[in-house]
């Protein structure tokens, strides 16, 4: 299977590494910053909100498969590659 590599809009940078990062809100109304293209190796699925701003949301094992094969494209936390990840994960 080809993937498409897909980029979420509204990037900024990464205030610790200054990497390029798109900000999203889980399923908890919790802020988390996520690499802006996406990957087959991500584990999170992206929606718009009413009113602006992207939902984040986690999706493991058939699900992501499911996804993943009908080109659905995911992506991943940027605390996965951020060097300082540790400083800001307890904010």
């Amino acid at each position: 299977m080809t993937t498409t590599e897909h980029h979420l809009p509204g990037a900024t940078r990464c205030a610790s590494c200054r990497a390029v990062i798109v900000w999203a809100t889980t399923t908890k109304d919790k802020p988390i910053p996520l690499e802006p293209a996406s990957t087959p190796h991500g584990n999170l699925a992206v929606y718009p909100l009413d009113g602006g701003g992207l939902r984040a949301v986690v999706v493991l094992g058939p699900r992501r498969d499911a996804m993943r094969a009908c080109g659905q494209p995911l992506y991943l936390s940027h605390f996965v590659s951020c060097p300082n990840a540790d400083e800001w994960r307890t904010r």
